[in-house]
C-alpha cells in the first residue's frame, strides 16, 4: 500500500530522521487506523503527512502541528473547527475489539515520538545556550 518512506533531500535534521523513521514502519497502521476513525479523509490526512516528509529538508512547525493533530484524532480528542473531522462520521468503536487495542498502541507509539522530538529539542536549545556562554568567555 504504502511506498518506502525515501528522501529526495538529505537531511541533518535529527527530529525529521525520527519521524520518517517511524512512519517507515507504522505509516500502514497510522493510515489504518486514521481511517478507522475518520474513513478516507483520515487516511488521506496521514498519506499527505508522509508525503511532505518525503520532501522535507528539516521537521517545520506545521508539519509538527499536524502530528499533534493526528495524535489528537488517534485520541479520539477532537476540538471542533474547521480543520477537525465532523464526528457524525465517526464509527462508534467496540472497546473490546482488536481494533481499538490496535489503535491504542499506535497512539501511544506516536506520542513517544512526539516526547522524543520534544526531547531533542531540549538537546539542541542545551547545546546552544552552552555555545552562548562559551562564546561569552
Amino acid at each position: 500500500m504504502l511506498r518506502r518512506l525515501t528522501t529526495k533531500t538529505l537531511s541533518t535534521d535529527p527530529q525529521l530522521a525520527a519521524v520518517r523513521a517511524h512512519c517507515a514502519e507504522h505509516g500502514d497502521a497510522l493510515c489504518n487506523a486514521a481511517a478507522l476513525i475518520d474513513g478516507d479523509v483520515g487516511k488521506a490526512r496521514v498519506l499527505r503527512l508522509m508525503s511532505e516528509l518525503r520532501n522535507a529538508s528539516r521537521l517545520d512547525r506545521a508539519t509538527r502541528l499536524r502530528l499533534v493533530d493526528l495524535h489528537r484524532l488517534l485520541s479520539l480528542d477532537p476540538v471542533i473547527d474547521e480543520f477537525e473531522p465532523d464526528l457524525s462520521s465517526w464509527v462508534l468503536l467496540d472497546p473490546a475489539s482488536p481494533e481499538v487495542e490496535e489503535l491504542c498502541l499506535i497512539t501511544d507509539r506516536l506520542y513517544d515520538l512526539l516526547v522524543e522530538i520534544g526531547e531533542l529539542d531540549d538537546a539542541r536549545d542545551a547545546r546552544a545556550l552552552a555555545l552562548q556562554v562559551y562564546d561569552a568567555a
